[in-house]
């Protein structure tokens, strides 16, 4: 999983959000094969395919939001999102249609960005470990390897930030956390990361 977000000190930027699952690819195509496992059915790739058009376009009328792009692979099984917004709060609304749009738990705050004030913030408000817990002990094994890197560049310098394994490049204007899925699933690592601007 990658995420990257680039910040425009006027608070508008560009979001990018990656899901590569080519390393499974092999246990993809098997799964594909079948109609069901462990109880969820499984979607064809046509299915897929129309999921995310429906992603693009509940992105694409959202306030704020243009220039949205998905990208799907079924060779590889890799997903993109691209997208660039005026405010992150128009961010964070395109996050609240698709809780709305998947019937997710009304109490799972959605708000995962905010910028103000020379503060950028990466919250992590999904119970992921409650989620996780729920999942049959197949379905557990794809977090087992997964890997998280999020990115996030600014037009100004970083004065500081909060999250110690975070990495801040040589220009002070961009920060890199790369972790790993299950290690922040079962809290032994954090994405949350406060980042203060020049």
């Amino acid at each position: 999983v990658i995420e990257e977000v680039r910040m425009k000190d006027d608070g508008s930027g560009h979001f990018n959000f990656v899901i590569n699952f080519s390393q499974s690819k092999t246990k993809i195509n098997s799964v594909l094969k079948m109609q069901k496992i462990n109880g969820y059915t499984i979607p064809s790739k046509a299915q897929i395919k129309h999921e995310a058009s429906k992603i693009e376009a509940l992105a694409q009328n959202t306030t704020g939001i243009s220039n949205v792009k998905t990208n799907i692979d079924l060779t590889n099984y890799i997903f993109v999102v691209d997208l660039d917004f005026q405010k992150i709060t128009n961010l964070n609304a395109v996050f609240l249609k698709l809780k709305n749009s998947r019937k997710i738990d009304p109490n799972i705050a959605t708000d995962y960005f905010t910028f103000a004030d020379k503060k950028f913030i990466r919250n992590q408000k999904i119970p992921i470990k409650a989620l996780y817990d729920k999942l049959e002990k197949g379905d557990k094994e794809v977090f087992k390897t997964a890997k998280y890197t999020s990115v996030y560049k600014f037009d100004s310098t970083i004065k500081s930030f909060s999250n110690k394994n975070a990495i801040a490049s040589k220009s002070k204007k961009a920060i890199k956390l790369n972790g790993s899925v299950i290690n922040v699933i079962n809290g032994n690592e954090k994405i949350e990361n406060t980042i203060t601007l020049n």
